[in-house]
């Protein structure tokens, strides 16, 4: 048995004692450490006399505000006295004690690391505070003296901290960046910066270190002051735009580029585009037009509270770097931002119908660089567009890269005049149907209506006549053989309609948040984008009512496309 104890290393060792080191219980290992076999006993005499004497004043004036408690003693189990520490906690009346020898504990080894790796951290990025944080408590403590100014959980950081630092809470930008820091170490990232106002105007700013042992992580935090007022509130002001507070072109590109080509953090870049902002300009005045650039900076800001940083880099265009890659957090946020600007703009002006696209490409996995990358993003916003507007695209190469060729090669006939030559011809072999229709000739009709259908590349065109009964249908769709709008058509219906009577939706999506009947309407009939024309007589008579639809995926109509089908409807109700 003594051969056996001398071999074997002190550990799984717990007993429980009282303030005057009589032993009530414990394990069987701690039985064998003192050759008994009951626990009729006082551990002082396996304790060096100075070390019982400490023990007994130590749990006679025991803290209990403090979780556990550490007593380094030397005890003999056979001929040698061993070098342990006692881990010490509260049980009842009493004291429950572990032992852990001090040459053989790995989680000793691994404080003493975390310890030293901690000022090592602390050392990179001096000043006169910091704190550390376990994934549980947040230690702050002043570097001059090591003093300790709170000990607390996540929760209560916020609070002391931005109270010790007077961090101003109320500038948008200084709350959005603590919130973030607070997320960032719940979640254990490390080497970020933040910087926060405080009341009196002056910056503070925190750099973040992670040191980390093969069980243990801590995060080190240091707080660096500004003395000066003028450097803090003019750093704000160059950074910031002034109409909506995000950063401006400079600012948000600066910090995306060390983002992406310095720190090489995995983030998602989006660029977001207000959709017809010239049109809303025109329409509702500049004045409004800023309303709707401040309402969108908003939407951004809530949707991205904690996981990004956005940027105005031009009169409509906004820039994201967002901190996630997963498709489902990105796709959370994007919608969070399209619905948001869509119910806010509503309700600022409800005759007003304001929209987004945004392009969107991850990092690493999908570029290499910040250039790479935002022209990525860039194309799918471009694609974003074409598909309706009001919509999103997330960069997949083996979807998005086929329609990128296919545009290019759009742009090659164009440049070269093919796309304008196929097109005037098209056009001409319509006209000339359209000009030969004899009034109330149903094969004629259908069979222009389905060169209409081709050369629009749309997916249905339905005629209705002066009493909104259906009386043509041509669509991609064989089985679409019924229209649901001819239950719906009344007054109400129209409400939507323009002074020069038609109606252009590139995207029914809008209507969710304006006119849920209306939408239901389009999504039953599976309608993603539409144009729909009342057609007069001289006398103001209705004679004709016609739609333009497009299934899904919704699609922008282009400027002479909406044209064309405007002068097709018309042309086509004089032969009803």
């Amino acid at each position: 048995m003594e051969q056996r104890l001398n071999q074997r290393r002190i550990s799984d060792i717990n007993f429980i004692i009282d303030k005057d080191l009589n032993v009530k219980d414990g394990n069987r290992s701690f039985l064998n450490l003192l050759h008994k076999t009951d626990f009729d006993v006082n551990i002082s005499y396996i304790l060096e006399e100075s070390d019982a004497k400490n023990l007994r004043f130590y749990l006679a004036n025991f803290d209990d505000n403090l979780p556990t408690h550490n007593f380094i003693a030397n005890i003999k189990p056979h001929e040698n006295f061993i070098s342990c520490i006692f881990t010490i906690v509260r049980h009842g009346e009493n004291f429950k004690v572990i032992i852990e020898e001090l040459s053989y504990s790995r989680s000793l080894l691994d404080r003493a690391l975390l310890e030293s790796r901690e000022f090592t951290a602390l050392l990179q990025n001096f000043d006169a505070y910091y704190f550390s944080f376990d994934g549980h408590t947040v230690i702050l403590k002043n570097t001059k003296d090591l003093t300790v100014l709170a000990k607390c959980s996540l929760q209560d950081f916020r609070e002391f901290f931005t109270m010790t630092f007077k961090i101003d809470l109320t500038h948008h930008d200084s709350n959005s960046q603590f919130e973030a820091m607070l997320e960032d170490l719940e979640n254990f990232a490390s080497n970020k910066y933040y910087s926060f106002l405080q009341t009196n105007k002056k910056l503070v700013t925190v750099h973040t270190l992670k040191t980390s042992t093969r069980s243990s992580s801590l995060i080190v935090g240091s707080v660096q002051m500004s003395k000066k007022t003028d450097i803090a509130t003019n750093l704000y002001n160059e950074q910031k735009d002034g109409l909506t507070g995000l950063y401006n072109k400079k600012a948000i590109t600066e910090m995306a580029i060390k983002k992406i080509n310095e720190d090489k953090n995995p983030c998602s870049l989006m660029i977001i585009d207000v959709d017809k902002f010239k049109e809303c300009n025109d329409t509702y005045g500049h004045i409004f037009g800023d309303r709707v650039l401040v309402a969108v900076s908003t939407c951004i800001q809530d949707a991205i509270k904690g996981v990004g940083m956005a940027g105005r880099i031009g009169g409509d265009e906004f820039l994201v770097i967002l901190d996630r890659t997963t498709e489902d957090d990105i796709r959370n946020v994007t919608r969070n931002i399209r619905t948001g600007i869509q119910w806010s703009i509503t309700n600022v002006e409800p005759g007003s119908i304001v929209t987004c696209s945004i392009g969107i490409a991850k990092f690493p996995e999908q570029a290499k660089n910040y250039d790479e990358l935002f022209e990525l993003a860039d194309k799918c916003l471009y694609i974003a567009k074409y598909r309706g507007r009001n919509c999103y695209i997330i960069y997949k190469p083996e979807i998005h890269d086929k329609i990128l060729i296919e545009n290019q090669q759009v742009d090659d006939r164009v440049a070269s005049g093919l796309y304008f030559q196929e097109n005037v011809t098209a056009q001409m072999e319509i006209f000339t149907l359209l000009n030969k229709l004899r009034r109330g000739s149903a094969r004629s009709i259908k069979t222009v209506l389905r060169k209409m259908l081709a050369y629009l590349r749309i997916s249905k065109i339905s005629v209705y006549n002066e009493n909104f009964e259906l009386a043509y249908i041509v669509a991609k769709d064989k089985k679409d053989t019924v229209d649901a709008r001819t239950g719906h058509l009344n007054s109400n219906y129209f409400t939507f309609f323009n002074e020069f009577g038609f109606l252009h939706f590139d995207n029914v999506n809008v209507l969710n948040s304006i006119d849920g009947n209306r939408y239901e309407i389009y999504r039953s009939n599976g309608i993603a984008s539409t144009i729909e024309v009342i057609c007069k007589d001289k006398s103001g008579k209705i004679t004709a009512f016609i739609c333009f639809d497009l299934y899904k995926p919704a699609r922008a109509f282009k400027n002479e496309t909406i044209t064309q089908a405007l002068i097709w409807a018309k042309m086509i109700a004089n032969k009803l």
